[in-house]
């Protein structure tokens, strides 16, 4: 299975690649133009205006964060639900939000004017002693994109831990192969296996690193899920707590999230069935999964046409004539055509899956996929722009229309998707190779692989870390632990394998520690102390109070201690599973054990390191052999 994902990449038609790369550097080119013309003339290229003063710029912001929460809200849910499929899923939505979210993060900063001063935004008292202003949501914004960017690159990166161990040890053996066949390592394949090991951070796959692993993962996913639920729902609280028509609604949070969940959903569902195309997965994500994804996306397509009738119906049933007034707008009026996108692209194309036929076509999965996104693109115009271009008095009504400029610089940002997207297909596993070993591991064929009788140490005189076992699946690596855990020999007892070794860790009693309580705590403290900054900063030492708010209107601060909480909590989680398991660590005594490359792939290791004057090794091969269950493969004394 390992082998199947790390070489999946090489098997990309190079000249489609560079084609579709090609493309994206295009649109790349074109992000480039429009932002040095917009730096030249300002951000009234876009055709804002008052009162349309936010326009197409967040519209598009808008739409790629629903994308990015929606994704990261699939691969949470999988994890945290521990769906045994989400093996062929989580990765790819993971790295959909990331890219999707680093889209959304460039027009907060290149919506300033001056994006070289971005950091204004960040709460710190400046040279002028002036502190943000916390009610802001463009503060809300630069504190939710990092809080979103630093959580999900938390997830992501403690899910690729064990994968960049298994390129790690793949391209130590093609770097041994090539120099025994070329007599010298190539500097590119020696880069190579470096960087990777560099990623790795010296991943052993010991039982309690596997334990710690699924922790912090599962926490990880906890404070993604409170992340995105607070980030899409404050956004609309904030417009349903206005008193603009149209956006004075209590249903609106409900619709944000409905609507972002199936735009992530679908874009992750597309993402899903190009890369088991391209990359020639189908053993890997199956029809099942495409299934699984159509079925998800009906779901939420019901969900969402569900908000829109009762907003339908409630507007015109006890809705005021301003309510009823940007109802018309939206169903008739110049803009109308956003409205009708919604229906067309995202609420009756998900309706293909009530029929089993289209739920196992991946072309139809993808392409109801991609319409869910543009549906998406239509409901986030509608909302902000029909409601802005006329509120209660007609003369302050204004008409919008989009503008080339704005059009080509959301054409850019989804060039730089696209762009590292298609890095990342060339150069990391897109399906997840631990998640994916869990799935095989626990559907084994039951062939013995590799010799079965003990081999003599070949370092019988050297100064030895301890003596190793190798075993070819967890179950006789737990018996043999379970055998051998309460004897004396001076040593202590180590496990490595391939995948989380539960049985193991049990047998062995180690827990796993108090990592979540660790990110519980952080994330309080974090979420308490931001909260604390801006009541002291709005309320004591810079007073600037606008449209007669309380002095200490905490709920206006609600949102950013929120997602600044998440973000607390997600660092220490990380932090926590690197000091618990002593990482990073690029050295480590057990990569001496022969053949413990394949401790990433599909074998597992015993170790006894020595710890004393008792150790004897002497003695712990003759208790090896001599194991009624579980007898090892191998037996082999480790120098120092």
């Amino acid at each position: 299975m390992g082998r199947a994902v790390t070489g999946a990449s090489s098997r990309i038609p190079s000249r489609a690649w560079w084609i579709a790369f090609a493309g994206a550097g295009g649109l790349l080119g074109v992000f480039a133009v429009t932002l040095a013309w917009l730096l030249i003339n300002g951000v009234g290229i876009w055709h804002n205006n008052n009162p349309v003063v936010w326009a197409l710029d967040i519209v598009a912001y808008d739409w790629w964060i629903g994308i990015a929460c929606g994704a990261l809200l699939t691969s949470a849910i999988l994890r945290l639900t521990g769906a045994s499929w989400r093996s062929g899923i989580d990765r790819i939505a993971e790295t959909t939000a990331i890219l999707a979210a680093a889209s959304a993060a460039l027009y907060p900063i290149i919506h300033l004017g001056r994006p070289w001063l971005f950091y204004w935004t960040l709460p710190y008292p400046n040279t002028l002693a002036l502190w943000p202003q916390f009610r802001s949501p463009l503060v809300w914004d630069a504190i939710d994109i990092i809080s979103f960017l630093g959580v999900c690159l938390g997830l992501w990166y403690v899910g690729l831990l064990p994968d960049f161990a298994t390129l790690r040890d793949r391209a130590f053996e093609a770097a041994l192969a090539e120099a025994d066949e070329r007599g010298r390592t190539r500097r590119l394949t020696l880069m190579k296996a470096q960087t990777y090991g560099i990623l790795a951070l010296g991943w052993r796959g010991a039982s309690t690193h596997w334990e710690r692993w699924l922790m912090a993962t599962r926490t990880l996913s906890a404070l993604a899920l409170v992340l995105v639920v607070s980030l899409q729902t404050g956004a609309s609280v904030m417009l349903a707590g206005s008193v603009l028509p149209g956006w004075h609604d209590t249903l609106l949070p409900v619709s944000f999230l409905a609507a972002s969940l199936l735009s992530g959903v679908g874009v992750t569902a597309a993402l899903t069935v190009l890369v088991r195309r391209a990359l020639h997965l189908d053993a890997l994500i199956t029809e099942r999964h495409i299934a699984l994804m159509a079925h998800l996306m009906l779901g939420l397509g019901l969900a969402s046409a569900y908000c829109y009738a009762t907003e339908i119906f409630s507007g015109l049933l006890h809705g005021d004539a301003y309510d009823r007034a940007v109802l018309v707008r939206r169903l008739s009026g110049s803009h109308a055509w956003a409205f009708w996108i919604i229906v067309v692209f995202a609420l009756l194309p998900v309706h293909l899956f009530w029929f089993a036929a289209f739920r196992r076509s991946g072309r139809v999965v993808a392409l109801v996929g991609l319409a869910a996104a543009i549906g998406s693109f239509g409901d986030h115009f509608m909302l902000l722009i029909v409601t802005l271009s006329h509120d209660f008095l007609p003369s302050s009504a204004h008409p919008y229309s989009m503008g080339v400029w704005g059009l080509a610089t959301l054409a850019g940002t989804i060039g730089l998707f696209l762009a590292l997207l298609l890095l990342a297909l060339r150069t990391l596993p897109m399906v997840s190779i631990a998640e994916t070993r869990r799935v095989a591991e626990s559907h084994r064929d039951g062939r013995p692989r590799g010799e079965r009788a003990p081999v003599p140490a070949e370092s019988a005189q050297a100064r030895l870390w301890g003596v190793s076992a190798e075993f070819d699946d967890a179950g006789a690596l737990a018996a043999a632990a379970g055998a051998l855990k309460e004897r004396d020999f001076g040593a202590r007892i180590e496990t490595y394998g391939p995948v989380p070794m539960r049985r193991v860790a049990e047998s062995l009693g180690r827990p796993a520690g108090i990592l979540p309580l660790l990110a519980l705590g952080a994330a309080l403290a974090g979420g308490l102390a931001f909260m604390g900054l801006c009541l002291y900063a709005s309320g004591v030492d810079y007073v600037f109070d606008v449209g007669g708010r309380p002095r200490f209107s905490w709920p206006a601060f609600l949102v950013p201690s929120v997602s600044f909480g998440t973000l607390c909590g997600g660092l220490t989680a990380l932090l926590a599973l690197l000091v618990q398991n002593r990482l990073p660590r690029l050295n480590h005594p057990a990569f001496a054990i022969p053949g413990f490359t394949r401790a990433s792939e599909d074998r597992f290791f015993l170790a006894f390191e020595a710890a004393g004057p008792r150790f004897n090794p002497a003695r712990i091969e003759q208790a090896l052999a001599r194991l009624p269950q579980g007898r090892p493969l191998t037996i082999r004394r480790v120098p120092l």
